[in-house]
C-alpha cells in the first residue's frame, strides 16, 4: 500500500485538476482577457510582422523567444494561449499533489481537495477562463511560494521547481512577480523561523548536545535559497537586456518606460488651461489630441522626450491638488474597506468586490493564530504571533502601493491574496501534518464559503461570456473586412480597436483555440504600447511603408473609426503639418465602424 500511494496521490490530483480544467471548458469560452494579450500573440505568431518575433516587449526575452520558436515550428496552434492555459492548471495540479501527498487520512485528503476545488471555482474561476499573463505571472508566484513553505526537505531538488516557477513567472510579467517577491521571501523567513525551533540544544543524562551546526546548515540554506532566487532573476534580466541591446530597442524602451509612466501613473493635461506647458515642449493643440486619443504613433515628434515632459508635468499637478500624504490616507481608508467588505460579485471586473478572497484571508489568519498562537507552545506563541504580524505587514504595504498608485485592478489585487492564502494555507498544511489539532477546521470554513460563491461565478462568467459574444461579432465583421481586402492596408484609430460601441459593450479581446489565424495582418494601430517600436518599422517596411503619417495618404490605404467617434482630429492634424487633405468615407462594416480615404489635396 505504501508503494502505491504516491502514485495515487498524482492519479487523483490529475483528476482534481482535470475537473477544474474541464469545468472551465464547460461553463465559458476561454479568451484572453485584454487586448494586449492579444497584441502579444499576435507578435509572438507573426501575424503582426510576418514573422514570430522574439522581441515581445511585455515579457523577457527567452521566454518569448521559446514560445515564438514554437510558431516557427508550427504555426497553426495558438501556442500563446496553450502556454498561459498549461501555466495556470499545471499550478493547480501542483497544490493538488503536494497537499495530497501531505495530508495523513483520506478525511484530511478531501478537505484539502475540497479547499483548492472551492478556490479554484469560487475564487478565481474567471481567470481561468478570461487567461491574462498577469494573474499567470501572480499564480506561478503563489505555487512557488506555496511549494517552498510546505517542503519537507532541505536539498537543492526540493526547491528545484519553486525556483523554475519564480524565474517563469518574471520572464512572463517581470513587475508582477517583483511585486509578490516580497511575500515570497516572507515565507522563506516564516519557514526558517519555524523550522529553527525544532533545532534547539538539548541536556540528556548530564550529556548536552549542541545542535548549532545544524541551526548553521539551515540558515545557510535558505540564504542560498534567497540567492538562487535573485540569482535567476538576474541571469534573466542580463540575457534580457542583452536581447534588447540595439540602439533602436534601447531608445524604443526609454519610449515605452515614459509611455507607461504617463498613461498607467499620470494623465494628459488638457490643453486650453495648460497651453503655456504645452508650448514650451513645442507641443501644438492637433499634437495634443493625439496623446489624448492614443493614436501618437502617427507623428514621429512625439518622443521619449516628449512623454516624459508631460508625465512629470501632469504628476507635478496631481500633487498640487492631492498632496501624497492625503492620498495615503485615503489609500488606508480603501485598503480597510476592500478588506472587509463582502459581497456577491456584479460583474466580471468592475464594480470590484474582493469576496470571496479576502474572506478566505481573513479565515486563515485566524485559522493560523488560532493553532500556532492560541494553541501552541507557550514559549512560541510570542514569535508565532510575530510572524503572523510580519506577513499582514508585508501586504499591508504591498496594497497600499498599489492603491496609492492608482494601480489595483483584479488582475494585481487577487494575485495578492493569492500569495498570502499560499503561506497562510502552508502553515496550515504543515500544522496538520504534525497532527496539530483543528488545523483543518478553517479550511472546512473556507471551503464552505467558496462553495457558496460558485454559483455567483458561474452567473458572472456567463454573463460576460454574452457580452464577449457581442462584441466579437462587430469585431470578427472588420477582421473579416480585412481579409477580403487583401490589396489594402488599414490603421486602426486606437479606441476603436479598444471598444466598438459607446456604453456597456465589452472591450475587445479574442477567444483562445478558435478561429485561429496567424498570417500576416493587413491592418495596424495608429499608436499603443507597440508603436514606434523597431517591430513597427518591420510591419512597415513589409508593406512598404516609411512611416504612418505619409503612408495614410497612400492609395490602398484606409483609417478606421467607429462611427459614433468624429474623425475632424485627423484632418486638424494634417493642417498643423501644412497638409490639407480630403477624408472620405468609403465604406461601412457592420453600422458600427466606418473606413475612410485620407488624400492629399493638390
Amino acid at each position: 500500500m505504501r508503494k502505491m500511494r504516491p502514485g495515487l496521490n498524482f492519479i487523483a490530483s490529475v483528476l482534481l485538476m482535470l475537473a477544474v480544467a474541464a469545468t472551465s471548458a464547460i461553463i465559458g469560452d476561454f479568451y484572453f482577457d485584454l487586448n494586449d494579450d492579444v497584441l502579444m500573440k499576435d507578435i509572438l505568431s507573426g501575424a503582426y510582422t510576418g514573422v514570430p518575433a522574439g522581441h515581445n516587449i511585455q515579457m523577457l526575452y527567452p521566454i518569448s523567444a521559446f514560445i515564438a520558436l514554437l510558431y516557427r515550428g508550427f504555426r497553426t496552434p495558438d501556442w500563446y494561449g496553450i502556454f498561459l492555459c498549461a501555466c495556470q492548471f499545471f499550478c493547480l495540479f501542483v497544490i493538488f499533489l503536494r497537499l495530497m501527498e501531505m495530508a495523513k487520512s483520506t478525511a484530511v485528503k478531501a478537505v484539502f481537495a475540497l479547499f483548492v476545488l472551492g478556490l479554484s471555482l469560487g475564487g478565481i474561476f474567471p481567470h481561468l477562463i478570461f487567461v491574462q499573463y498577469t494573474f499567470t505571472c501572480g499564480l506561478l508566484s503563489m505555487t512557488a511560494a506555496f511549494l517552498i513553505m510546505t517542503a519537507r526537505g532541505r536539498g537543492a531538488a526540493d526547491y528545484a521547481l519553486p525556483v523554475a516557477l519564480i524565474i517563469t513567472a518574471y520572464l512572463i510579467r517581470s513587475e508582477m512577480l517583483l511585486l509578490t517577491l516580497p511575500v515570497t521571501f516572507v515565507g522563506i523567513f516564516i519557514k526558517w523561523v519555524t523550522e529553527r525551533d525544532g533545532l534547539k540544544d538539548s541536556v540528556s543524562d548530564g550529556i548536552s548536545t549542541s545542535r548549532y551546526g545544524e541551526r548553521k546548515k539551515l540558515f545557510c540554506g535558505y540564504v542560498y535559497l534567497a540567492l538562487t532566487i535573485l540569482g535567476g532573476l538576474v541571469i534573466s534580466s542580463v540575457i534580457n537586456a542583452a536581447a534588447y541591446s540595439s540602439e533602436d530597442w534601447k531608445q524604443f524602451n526609454a519610449f515605452f518606460d515614459a509611455r507607461t509612466e504617463l498613461y498607467d501613473f499620470q494623465f494628459i493635461p488638457e490643453y486650453a488651461s495648460n497651453r503655456e506647458f504645452y508650448d514650451s515642449i513645442a507641443l501644438s493643440e492637433a499634437e495634443q489630441k493625439l496623446l489624448e486619443n492614443y493614436n501618437f504613433g502617427i507623428d514621429e515628434e512625439i518622443d521619449t522626450e516628449v512623454l516624459s515632459s508631460v508625465a512629470e508635468y501632469a504628476s507635478h499637478l496631481r500633487t498640487d491638488e492631492t498632496p501624497l500624504l492625503a492620498r495615503l490616507l485615503e489609500g488606508i481608508k480603501s485598503y480597510l474597506y476592500r478588506l472587509r467588505h463582502a459581497a456577491w460579485q456584479k460583474s466580471y471586473e468592475y464594480p470590484m468586490t474582493d469576496a470571496p478572497l479576502n474572506l478566505i484571508a481573513v479565515f486563515l489568519y485566524l485559522g493560523v493564530a488560532a493553532v500556532y498562537v492560541f494553541m501552541g507552545d507557550k514559549g512560541k506563541r510570542l514569535c508565532a504571533f510575530l510572524l503572523i504580524a510580519l506577513l499582514f505587514a508585508c501586504r499591508t504595504s504591498l496594497w497600499l502601493y498599489i492603491i496609492v498608485r492608482g494601480r489595483d485592478p483584479i488582475r494585481i489585487t487577487h494575485p495578492l491574496y493569492l500569495m498570502e492564502i499560499a503561506l497562510l494555507l502552508g502553515l496550515l498544511a504543515r500544522a496538520e501534518a504534525q497532527s496539530r489539532r483543528y488545523a483543518a477546521v478553517p479550511l472546512v470554513l473556507c471551503a464552505v464559503v467558496t462553495a457558496a460563491y460558485i454559483p455567483n461565478q458561474v452567473n458572472i462568467i456567463r454573463a460576460e461570456n454574452a457580452a464577449r459574444a457581442v462584441m466579437r461579432e462587430h469585431y470578427d465583421d472588420l477582421y473579416q473586412y480585412f481579409e477580403d481586402n487583401p490589396d489594402s492596408f488599414y490603421f486602426v484609430d486606437v479606441y476603436t480597436s479598444v471598444s466598438a460601441a459607446e456604453g456597456e459593450e465589452k472591450t475587445f479581446s479574442e477567444k483562445m483555440f478558435e478561429n485561429v489565424n496567424n498570417n500576416p495582418a493587413n491592418f495596424g494601430l495608429m499608436g499603443g504600447w507597440a508603436s514606434k517600436s523597431p517591430l513597427d518599422g518591420q510591419k512597415y517596411e513589409a508593406f512598404g511603408f516609411d512611416c504612418m503619417q505619409d503612408a495614410i495618404l497612400e492609395e490602398n490605404v484606409y483609417v478606421v473609426n467607429k462611427k459614433t467617434q468624429d474623425i475632424e482630429w485627423l484632418k486638424d492634424y494634417y493642417l498643423d503639418k501644412g497638409i490639407e487633405t480630403e477624408i472620405t468615407a468609403t465604406d461601412t462594416v457592420g453600422d458600427v465602424f466606418v473606413i475612410y480615404s485620407v488624400r492629399n489635396v493638390e
